[in-house]
């Protein structure tokens, strides 16, 4: 997700991207430059951020650091974060869906290894 999509939450939930200001303490121009990628929050920033919007941490802040950083192995670092949430992400959902289509069991361990199982089928993909 691109640091813009978390500053829209934000805004969403605060009404307007003035009041999502007031909450983070920071400036709405500021905001308006990090939603069209001419500056980046900082950490503490985009913590409260991602705290308010119930986003993971480190997502906020490597979506942030993405948009002044240059150095290419440092960028694929953060852009690791990313792709790393968003299959634990991937995964809970698909565990949310087997619980929906999993085999009726009387064991609760039979069907937590079914779960266990699907997991690991989508890790290694």
């Amino acid at each position: 997700m691109e640091m813009r999509e978390f500053i829209e939450m934000g805004e969403k939930k605060a009404g307007t991207q003035k009041q999502l200001a007031e909450y983070l303490d920071t400036r709405y121009t500021t905001l308006g430059l990090v939603k069209n990628g001419k500056k980046s929050l900082t950490t503490a920033l985009c913590i409260k951020l991602a705290r308010y919007i119930e986003v993971d941490e480190l997502e906020v802040i490597a979506a942030s650091n993405l948009i002044i950083e240059k150095d290419e192995e440092r960028r694929k670092i953060f852009e690791s974060c990313l792709k790393r949430s968003s299959k634990a992400a991937s995964i809970a959902m698909i565990i949310g869906a087997t619980a929906l289509s999993a085999p009726s069991t009387n064991s609760f361990e039979n069907s937590g290894s079914y779960h266990t199982s699907v997991a690991k089928q989508f890790i290694l993909c």
